[in-house]
């Protein structure tokens, strides 16, 4: 048998979406509807009741793990999902691009994002890599999309237990990056960070991509911000508990990072961006091809949560749209649904009215042959919560492995 988990990032809505209905609802989505109406729906709260996710956290969560035994920050699953080699002791960031100035009291952050730089970050990223530190601590910086990026320091006895570097607001000065424990160990890391950025903006201020960023009148990516400190989680492959070989197939770092520490294998889909731009068509046949030598497949679909964020109701709406006859419909036709098993949801809920991740629980469904199906004739929130499935919290992943019959017993 086969199975593929889907995960829309900020799924879910409120009523105050759109008109007294969520993006979801609103939308024309018949693939969606179809699948509801052959199979069975539920609420999931992506940790637990009343608890706001973040989408590692949440990713955790709906693949099986406890978040509160088995995280460790976001950083390490930023780089993982760049393929770098991470071992254990290693300290792990997400990393910014941003503008800065010098002044007398320090750097004065102008952009976060240094202007959501488009080009270049490869021969920034190259620039950071070749940084060395008077302490001996090791460096490795890579680019992802846009600004985003990820830092790995390796050294003897470093500690993720620091504070970070981007003060999430302009016109204020960057932080130097202190100990948050009593352990040589953090002041060594602290220590690191705070040369590495100094030694950052040194390098990257006068950098030919910058020079050439200043003249087209565009804000230089003069320093890198960093957050989110984390080593190696232990987490016991999936494989190792249910037997069975997995995918992912994510446009974004961080979603392949957290599939990667699971035991799955990345696969890359042409034209798959982590953005509303990417190819979802693309997705689908990648995630079909690779059921050719995998047992199950995730996909991780993010412009829904970017429509979200941005608090763009019509723009989340036409996503969900195009997920649905792109991404779903494809699927659709390609599963062997005498078979396959398919399961949808999101990792939490982003409302467009307060434009950042929600408590509420989201809307899942799952379809295929050992399904028991329920009354649900469309897919959405309300829908959902008068399911055949009830409400539960995480897990997502092993419930719709049970139905391709590859859960342990617990017990005899």
């Amino acid at each position: 048998m086969k199975a593929v988990l889907i995960i829309a990032d900020g799924l879910g809505g409120r009523p105050s979406d759109l008109d007294g209905k969520t993006c979801l609802e609103a939308a024309h989505t018949p693939n969606l509807d179809e699948l509801a109406r052959r199979g069975a729906l539920g609420l999931l709260d992506p940790i637990g009741p009343g608890i706001r996710p973040g989408s590692d956290t949440a990713h955790l969560s709906l693949l099986g793990y406890d978040p509160y035994r088995s995280y460790t920050g976001r950083g390490v699953f930023e780089c993982l999902g760049m393929e770098m080699d991470v071992k254990p002791g290693d300290v792990c960031f997400r990393a910014n691009f941003a503008t800065v100035e010098e002044t007398p009291e320090g750097l004065l952050l102008i952009d976060r994002r240094a202007g959501r730089i488009e080009s270049g970050q490869s021969d920034l990223a190259a620039a950071l890599s070749a940084i060395e530190l008077s302490n001996g601590v090791k460096v490795e910086f890579k680019a992802s999309t846009q600004h985003r990026g990820a830092l790995l320091l390796r050294g003897e006895g470093l500690s993720r237990h620091v504070s970070e570097t981007d003060p999430h607001k302009t016109g204020t000065l960057v932080p130097e990056a202190r100990a948050l424990v009593d352990d040589p160990g953090a002041a060594r890391t602290a220590a690191a960070m705070n040369e590495f950025i100094r030694k950052s903006y040194e390098i990257l201020k006068d950098h030919p991509v910058n020079r050439a960023r200043i003249e087209a009148g565009k804000p230089p990516a003069n320093v890198v911000l960093l957050r989110g400190a984390s080593d190696l989680p232990h987490l016991k492959p999936i494989a190792e508990q249910y037997g069975v070989r997995g995918a992912v197939v994510a446009g974004a770092a961080l979603y392949r990072g957290v599939a990667v520490a699971g035991g799955m294998t990345r696969i890359d889909a042409p034209g798959a961006t982590g953005g509303v731009d990417t190819d979802l068509v693309s997705k689908a046949r990648t995630a079909l091809k690779a059921l050719e030598s995998f047992d199950y497949v995730f996909i991780h679909v993010k412009g829904t949560d970017n429509k979200g964020h941005d608090r763009d109701a019509e723009g989340k709406k036409s996503f969900i749209e195009r997920i649905d006859a792109e991404l779903i419909g494809t699927l659709m036709g390609g599963l062997d649904w005498k078979e396959a098993h398919l399961a949808f949801t999101g990792d939490h809920t982003t409302p467009i009215d307060y434009g950042d991740h929600s408590a509420e629980p989201v809307p899942i469904l799952y379809a295929g042959p050992n399904v028991r199906t329920d009354a649900a004739t469309e897919f959405g929130e309300r829908a959902a919560g008068r399911g055949g499935l009830g409400r539960w919290s995480g897990r997502a992943l092993p419930i719709l492995l049970n139905y391709n019959n590859w859960a342990p017993k617990f017990g005899s």
